[in-house]
């Protein structure tokens, strides 16, 4: 009888060890081990209630602190005990490394009916719990964290936030090399923690294959400087995600070196950076709610503007799309943001926000004053003009390309040529007000029907639930196989981008001017002229 007892004690003991591993709400499908994963693809919603949010049940977060406790899957790529012998599982992570902010989406792309699923980053700072802000802090020892920690981190070491800008306007130096593979790093490190932690209803049958996809600031993929340069970084950073131990400066340099000595195809994990307008454009052309024919799709950052014109279409069946043109712009929202705070006079009292991932900026520079003057409120006013007239100018830009030559015959001409707003700042007022005035000059000097606004549909195998409108889209693009990716983009590339004026600096476009660079001098072009029928000037 008292063997029984135990025996029975023991049972238990294991099914309650058992379920609370599988307890997370993030993994939980409600079915049992023995069930088939695919037919479970799409039953595990997530819930909101993320296990990393402090103060929720089975929370492993320790405060004031980015790290976990530590625990198994720190630095594992499988899960703890997986079949011998068991079947390939491809997991896809796709980056998107933005100004502001990063998010990540992790996709099975070929089991599980492509279940896609976004990493939480947890709430405790305020913001979307799936965006974790781009910045990184280092402690009196040196080391780097995702979180200032309890020992005062910014305060005792410093505090990195330009971290992809710095890059991408210092791609050669070592210091910005190193900062950003650190931060990858540390990013990968929990993003796959979390998968490994919360997931394994789904994929502890399988021998886990990882691949990442970067998203880089880039129009095409001949921009060899800014590829090269990302895709070191991000082979770094899986180096440096492995490690056990909080990376620094030294160790993260160290790891760029080794990436570079190793070259990029000497890697037993497929990393690869897709231009992040090409993931947009992804997102949308395999889902079920995609038309045939002419689209263009505009991406509103916090540092660049980005401009795309592609056509899908279905050659034998089969879904197909091919980019037009491109362009990316410095024209995000913290360079709109940047020229409003230099308008405002010293000593005037302000009230302009902080930059925060989810929180928009003012529609108008104006309201960044308590009590503005009429001189400060129409000098405010100007810098807006300014920044949609640039927008305009750079939405024409790529449509009269569209228009000749790369498309002229488009049916879209006729019946309207879709436009997605897409990013952070799709919202934001001065881009609509850009949009209306492109739609205008469209209609009045050219025989078209114009713009039609559109919303990209949700990605359509994103299991979670809460997850923000619009900014999951890069993420999840990336997060399909790289060769779909090379190969859906398969357009011409000798033509196949307007040119674009180079800009001296973000000032260049803020100014009212585009500056031209001419033999290595800037030369600006004769003041743009106001057109009618856009209200303000635009």
């Amino acid at each position: 009888m008292l063997s029984a007892v135990v025996l029975l004690v023991a049972v238990a003991a294991i099914i309650g060890v058992r379920l609370l591993r599988r307890g997370s709400p993030q993994g939980a499908s409600g079915q049992g081990p023995d069930a088939d994963p695919a037919s479970a693809a799409f039953s595990d919603k997530v819930n909101p209630q993320h296990p990393c949010h402090p103060g929720a049940a089975g929370a492993r977060t320790k405060p004031g602190s980015d790290e976990t406790v530590a625990g198994r899957h720190d630095t594992a790529t499988q899960f703890e005990a997986y079949p011998s012998g068991a079947a390939w599982a491809d997991l896809v992570v796709g980056f998107d490394f933005g100004t502001s902010c990063t998010n990540v989406v992790v996709q099975s792309p070929f089991i599980a009916g492509s279940r896609a699923v976004a990493v939480p980053w947890c709430g405790d700072r305020g913001g979307d719990s799936y965006l974790l802000p781009t910045e990184l802090y280092r402690s009196m020892h040196d080391d780097l964290h995702l979180h200032p920690g309890r020992d005062g981190g910014d305060a005792a070491g410093g505090r990195f936030s330009d971290i992809k800008t710095s890059l991408m306007d210092r791609s050669a130096d070592e210091r910005s090399r190193a900062v950003a593979a650190a931060y990858l790093g540390l990013v990968l490190r929990r993003a796959r923690r979390w998968f490994l932690d919360t997931q394994a209803d789904i994929y502890e049958r399988y021998s886990l294959r990882w691949a990442m996809n970067l998203g880089i600031p880039s129009a095409g993929y001949d921009d060899e400087r800014v590829r090269s340069t990302f895709g070191l970084v991000a082979r770094a950073a899986w180096e440096l995600s492995l490690s056990s131990e909080a990376p620094t400066i030294e160790t993260a340099a160290r790891a760029c070196h080794s990436a570079e000595a190793r070259g990029a195809t000497d890697s037993e994990t497929p990393i690869d950076v897709v231009p992040e307008i090409v993931a947009e454009v992804v997102g949308y052309a395999r889902s079920k709610r995609r038309q045939s024919g002419l689209h263009v799709v505009v991406d509103v950052g916090a540092s660049t503007l980005d401009i795309c014109g592609f056509n899908l279409y279905s050659p034998e069946g089969e879904d197909r799309y091919s980019l037009l043109t491109a362009l990316v712009e410095r024209l995000g929202l913290h360079a709109l943001h940047g020229q409003r705070m230099e308008t405002i006079p010293a000593g005037v009292r302000s009230r302009a926000p902080a930059l925060d991932p989810s929180t928009p900026i003012p529609v108008r520079g104006s309201d960044y004053v308590v009590k503005p003057s009429d001189a400060l409120r129409t000098n405010l006013d100007a810098v807006d003009d300014r920044y949609a007239l640039a927008c305009t100018n750079a939405l024409m830009r790529v449509l009269m390309h569209l228009r000749q030559p790369r498309s002229p015959y488009a049916e879209a001409w006729k019946t309207g040529l879709p436009l997605f707003l897409a990013g952070g700042g799709r919202d934001f007022e001065g881009v609509h007000r850009a949009m209306r005035c492109a739609h205008d000059r469209l209609t009045k000097y050219t025989t078209t029907l114009g713009i039609l606004p559109r919303a990209i549909p949700k990605p359509e195998t994103l299991v979670n639930e809460d997850a923000p409108d619009g900014r999951l889209d890069v993420a999840y693009g990336l997060s399909f196989d790289r060769f779909r990716h090379r190969r859906d983009s398969s357009a011409r590339r000798d033509s196949g981008r307007p040119k674009p004026a180079k800009t001296n600096g973000l000032a260049g476009h803020l100014e009212g001017r585009t500056a031209v660079t001419v033999r290595g001098r800037i030369t600006p072009p004769a003041p743009p002229r106001t057109p009618r029928g856009c209200g303000r000037p635009c």
